[in-house]
């Protein structure tokens, strides 16, 4: 399976979801590489800080950019159990490849007016590619949300909206991932979120809850 994450707009909270969804396909022991398309490199940061703590490393990973993305992808497809790319914050070859090859896409958005129109941009996108990667699907999961109880509304009014629009192939994810200091604490010791933190902890349920529904509605 190859899942890759994408969102033309930076700061989404698309390589926190990446290297999370690698780390719990890892913990599941799935073979597992993800590459990083991002040219930040983040990733290549967590692993850095993963090595030099002497944490084993529990899913392969590089580092790819330019147009041979897609090839590479499919060439390595039948070498591991699943393939996560991270894209860019922005509209680039890397990430219109990615739309074009992978299983399921998923679209982080944030619960923002400003939000919105990178969000059908990326629909708009998304269903492009559907012309020549038919039996795609995509996830669109409300990422970053502040857990302020009085900013629920904003959350509930992007449900909303994108439920009014019966998309075909693109499913809401129910679940929410929000902004919690923990996921920067994690990375920054080299650590998913399931390996910092236990199972009671709010941040450990938000992203496993949303990794539930990933598995579900890849098997639907």
């Amino acid at each position: 399976m190859i899942i890759s994450v994408c969102n033309e707009k930076g700061g989404s909270g698309k390589t926190t979801i990446a290297l999370n969804i690698a780390v719990k396909l890892g913990l599941l022991k799935e073979d597992t590489l993800l590459i990083d398309a991002d040219p930040q490199r983040s990733i290549e940061v967590f692993t850095n800080i993963r090595a030099n703590e002497n944490i084993d490393l529990i899913f392969n990973t590089v580092s790819k950019f330019g147009t041979s993305l897609g090839k590479e992808v499919k060439s390595l497809q039948n070498k591991y159990s699943s393939i996560v790319i991270d894209t860019g914050g922005r509209d680039s070859e890397e990430m219109r490849q990615a739309l074009a090859i992978s299983d399921l896409v998923i679209i982080p958005t944030l619960p923002s007016d400003l939000d919105i129109a990178v969000l059908n941009k990326m629909i708009n996108l998304f269903n492009q590619a559907k012309a020549f990667n038919p039996n795609a699907k995509a996830l669109i999961t409300i990422s970053k949300a502040s857990p302020n109880p009085f900013l629920t509304k904003k959350i509930e009014d992007l449900k909303q909206y994108i439920k009014d629009k019966n998309l075909e192939d693109i499913k809401l994810c129910e679940s929410v991932i929000y902004e919690r200091e923990a996921y920067k604490n994690s990375f920054s010791n080299g650590l998913g979120i399931l390996e910092f933190l236990d199972e009671k902890s709010k941040a450990y349920q938000d992203f496993n809850n949303f990794f539930d529904e990933l598995v579900e509605f890849t098997n639907s």
